[in-house]
């Protein structure tokens, strides 16, 4: 579990120090403070510096790059983006203390590769080689020290890494992203655990008609279908945006036992009088496997209902405006309710 993070130069993120965490993580603040960044830090620092993952950072923005992209555009559109300021002289830093893991950090940087590409000719003559950049990644954690790279090369991005076991499990939900068959894979293997009904009695806090659950391909692909009492089986994104984003996020939380679950826009597709229910579920599932949750909301409904129901279980950090910067305030236990009750700005 995190319970420091120092961030330096990532996205909108310039100097960013989030104080002391817990099980449960609400990260709130306006439009445009660098909420969701604060997440694709945590979740970078998850990979342990492999090169993949940093363009699966900007998938969360982007969309997929492709090796069919020329190598301007890659830079310009997918690399440039990931550094404050837009100024890849200084490196991006990610530093964290995990209760079990120890002080881990990841330092993310643009260079000048060590060689280029030379091309010969028809006519036998060389070309003049093309200038390549690389993107370097070095991983620390305690003792050990891990260099990776991920390099522009004519032909397209070229990785350098070495298999490593990353320092913990970590996935990301963000509040656009649909991933009907992934959950269905991830309730299959609930039940392989015997843990099937987990899901069941998390769905039925918001669904009291939902009778079972089940993982099927019948229309095709796997997808999970619910029984509320019907004829037929109904699939669960026809029963409503709410039921299908608790199920992700709970069946998230199932696959990274001891790990940690980013979740943008936790509120998102909730009624407000259903969010505490919401809090009440991601806090028995979160207990269950173990797993840290970090959450970002826009919503002062969502902290309320959060405040209501996790008691001790909760931290309140509030990213706000500090000169040309961003700045993490971290709302002590009963700070959060007092704060709530005065009416200060706490989203």
């Amino acid at each position: 579990m995190i319970e420091q993070l120092e961030i330096r130069n990532f996205r909108g993120l310039h100097r960013l120090s989030m104080g002391e965490s817990t099980r449960l993580n609400l990260i709130a603040g306006r439009n445009n403070c660098g909420k969701t960044s604060l997440l694709e830090a945590i979740f970078l620092l998850s990979t342990g510096g492999q090169p993949a993952f940093v363009l699966n950072a900007n998938v969360v923005r982007l969309g997929d790059p492709g090796l069919q992209s020329n190598v301007r555009s890659i830079r310009e559109t997918f690399w440039k983006p990931l550094f404050s300021r837009l100024d890849t002289s200084q490196p991006i830093e990610v530093r964290a203390h995990h209760r079990e893991v120890g002080q881990i950090s990841l330092e993310v940087s643009l260079q000048a590769a060590e060689t280029v590409e030379l091309a010969l000719s028809d006519a036998g003559t060389t070309e003049a080689g093309l200038h390549t950049e690389q993107m370097v990644l070095r991983y620390q954690q305690g003792d050990l020290t891990r260099e990776s790279s991920c390099r522009l090369a004519p032909s397209g991005v070229e990785l350098a890494q070495q298999d490593a076991a990353p320092p913990f499990q970590a996935t990301i939900i963000l509040s656009r992203n649909g991933q009907i068959q992934e959950d269905a894979v991830s309730l299959g293997a609930l039940r392989t655990q015997k843990r099937g009904d987990l899901l069941l009695h998390a769905l039925r806090e918001v669904e009291p008609r939902l009778q079972s659950v089940e993982d099927s391909s019948a229309s095709g692909f796997p997808m999970i279908w619910g029984d509320i009492g019907l004829d037929e089986l109904v699939p669960l994104p026809a029963m409503g945006e709410g039921i299908s984003r608790l199920a992700r996020i709970v069946l998230a939380i199932a696959r990274c036992p001891r790990g940690i679950v980013l979740v943008d826009e936790i509120e998102n597709g909730f009624h407000h009088s259903i969010l505490p229910k919401m809090w009440r579920v991601v806090s028995q599932a979160a207990e269950a496997f173990e797993t840290q949750v970090f959450a970002t909301t826009h919503s002062f409904e969502c902290v309320q209902a959060a405040d209501c129901e996790l008691e001790d279980e909760l931290a309140l950090h509030r990213l706000e405006a500090d000169g040309d910067g961003i700045r993490c305030v971290t709302y002590a236990r009963d700070d959060i309710s007092a704060a709530i009750k005065h009416g200060l700005e706490v989203r």
